[in-house]
């Protein structure tokens, strides 16, 4: 009994600390500030940077193997070897992504490029649904 009991408190921490963190990254990349115009930076350099990180995602991760991916479980995704990895390494490409928006003097139109570069990868690693993984959001 005392064993069962163990595993449901080491069950709700790891629940608890799954969503601080998931609220910590959703402040990360949903937190709404607003700079003036005239103080946007020059969105070239950054640009060049987030396609660099959009090349090197695809070198580390196969895309094919992660679209192959459909039954995964919660406790599965957590440490899993080809999708976790791939992850953690789109959670950086959307904070690029979002300082390029909310930062820079980027263009609708060059956004839309790079947010259709983003969203390719991000169908490829998917989002857990019922012990599934749709790669179609």
């Amino acid at each position: 009994m005392k064993e069962l009991q163990n595993e449901l408190t080491s069950e709700e921490q790891k629940l608890k600390a799954e969503k601080a963190e998931y609220e910590a990254y959703w402040l990360s990349v949903y937190s709404e500030t607003t700079i003036a115009p005239e103080n946007l930076r020059e969105c070239g350099p950054e640009i060049a940077e987030f396609e660099a990180m959009i090349a090197s995602f695809e070198s580390e991760h196969s895309l094919l193997e992660l679209l192959s991916i459909i039954d995964l479980t919660l406790a599965e995704a957590q440490s899993h070897p080809i999708r976790e990895p791939a992850r953690l390494a789109l959670k950086l490409i959307i904070a690029k992504r979002n300082s390029l928006k909310d930062e820079t003097n980027i263009s609708a139109a060059e956004y839309e490029r790079l947010n259709a570069e983003y969203k390719r990868l991000s169908r490829a690693v998917g989002v857990l649904n019922d012990n599934k993984v749709d790669h179609n959001r």
